[in-house]
């Protein structure tokens, strides 16, 4: 399975639990042209009942030969439901990976039901062991089921395969999901999701790689109008 069907069996899944609609992009976000043509970009959003974006990125550099594939899933603002991440780059011999739910709340009781299950996934695998430091402005979200660091290529199968399985997971609790009610737990939501937003937008450094071949203009713009 290449990056392409990977990111095209993510959408496959989804629409069986949640009906999408994409969303038009204007062309110069949809596909943006980089200097010199050393990048392919091609973005995606949908959106559904309960989710407000879901964001997909496939991104290919020619030298050094980089093949990356993103999603974000972002619930919408009145359901407690955590925002799924995968981002998955190949090199020529490694595997940069990084598998999560960041979770607007850690109580006993929503980890019983949103993060422990994936971590029981998790331990059907060989361990995701890496000495990749996780990134300071990332570490409020990670979690007993987070997958994150550089691995071996030869790894890509199972994390391609431990990522469709936390999604089907994530997907079958996500039909069970009512709006919530509860002020205190609205506000809570809000004021995590916006925390999200605001750290993909200023703290990932993927946008200054961009800058440098598509411009700055043109990655602030990707980095506010259709990743987040």
């Amino acid at each position: 399975m290449n990056q392409d069907e990977r990111l095209s069996e993510i959408i496959r899944r989804t629409a069986l639990q949640e009906p999408l609609r994409e969303m038009a992009l204007p062309a110069e976000l949809a596909e943006p042209s980089s200097f010199l043509k050393v990048l392919k970009a091609r973005h995606y959003n949908w959106e559904s009942g309960r989710f407000r974006k879901i964001f997909g990125m496939r991104f290919s550099v020619k030298l050094p030969p980089i093949q990356q594939l993103n999603s974000f899933f972002y619930p919408r603002p009145d359901y407690g439901l955590p925002v799924f991440i995968f981002f998955c780059m190949l090199t020529k011999r490694k595997l940069i990976a990084h598998l999560n739910v960041n979770c607007p709340f850690a109580d006993e009781e929503y980890k019983r039901r949103w993060v422990y299950p994936l971590a029981e996934i998790m331990q059907r695998f060989p361990p995701f062991d890496s000495d990749d430091r996780y990134p300071e402005w990332m570490k409020k979200y990670r979690n007993e089921s987070t997958i994150y660091g550089l691995f071996p290529r030869d790894r890509l199968d199972d994390v391609s395969d431990c990522c469709f399985a936390y999604l089907d997971y994530y997907l079958a609790q996500v039909q069970n999901e009512q709006p919530e009610i509860d002020p205190g737990r609205l506000a809570q939501i809000g004021a995590f999701q916006d925390q999200w937003v605001d750290d993909i937008r200023t703290q990932d450094k993927a946008q200054g790689m961009m800058a440098k071949m598509i411009g700055s203009k043109t990655a602030r713009r990707i980095f506010y109008e259709v990743t987040t």
